[in-house]
């Protein structure tokens, strides 16, 4: 008898089991793969294998990295608001927020933790850096003797939309709307797409921004 002159892959000998035998139900590729009476893929059959399986990547990732950033999202806001009790108890303490003095967000927030611990630590914006992360961003005012604060993150798209932080002359509706051109503070929001322009705030005097 003449050998098959069909391509196999990694060998082996044909099977005479059937798919009866094997205990496998004849249905969708894998099963049919499976049922085949021989023992090994041909190159048609892994080709279609490892495309199912790229489709199946394409469908799954998006999802999973969309799911990603509403989590990150999630955690920046809550960082935040506890940044902000931090500042609540150091405004009781010294009748005044901390300066936002210091090009670094580090050095502006280093008062919540010193010598007065009123958070256990400075948290990092996850959307900070690709490698290293780095404090929200604070400002505050009056320059003399703070009274109000503001806390931003860098959004989804990991870009500082809004300049300058260190400067918060207090809420109002233009000023996160872009009519305030020495204050362009651009707000992040979900309807734009998950991966949008423009940050996440939390303010001494506004809410609006604490996603919740």
């Amino acid at each position: 008898m003449r050998r098959s002159s069909r391509l196999v892959l990694f060998g082996g000998r044909d099977s005479s089991l059937s798919c009866a035998e094997k205990g496998i139900s004849a249905q969708g590729v894998f099963a049919r793969v499976l049922c085949s009476s021989r023992s090994a893929f041909t190159l048609v059959e892994l080709l279609v294998v490892i495309a199912i399986i790229l489709v199946l990547v394409s469908i799954a990732l998006p999802n999973f990295l969309n799911a990603v950033t509403r989590a990150n999202i999630t955690k920046a806001y809550g960082e935040m608001r506890s940044l902000g009790t931090a500042l609540a108890g150091y405004n009781t303490d010294h009748q005044a927020f901390p300066q936002a003095a210091g090009f670094f967000p580090l050095e502006r927030l280093k008062p919540l933790t010193t010598p007065v611990a009123y958070i256990e630590e400075i948290p990092r914006d996850p959307f900070s850096g690709n490698f290293i992360r780095t404090p929200y961003w604070y400002g505050a005012m009056d320059l003399d003797v703070a009274t109000r604060w503001l806390l931003a993150s860098q959004g989804p798209d990991r870009n500082r939309s809004s300049d300058p932080i260190e400067f918060y002359p207090g809420y109002s509706p233009d000023l996160f709307i872009g009519l305030v051109p020495e204050f362009n503070y651009m707000v992040y929001s979900p309807t734009n797409g998950i991966v949008s322009q423009g940050d996440l705030f939390h303010a001494s005097d506004w809410s609006g921004g604490t996603g919740g």
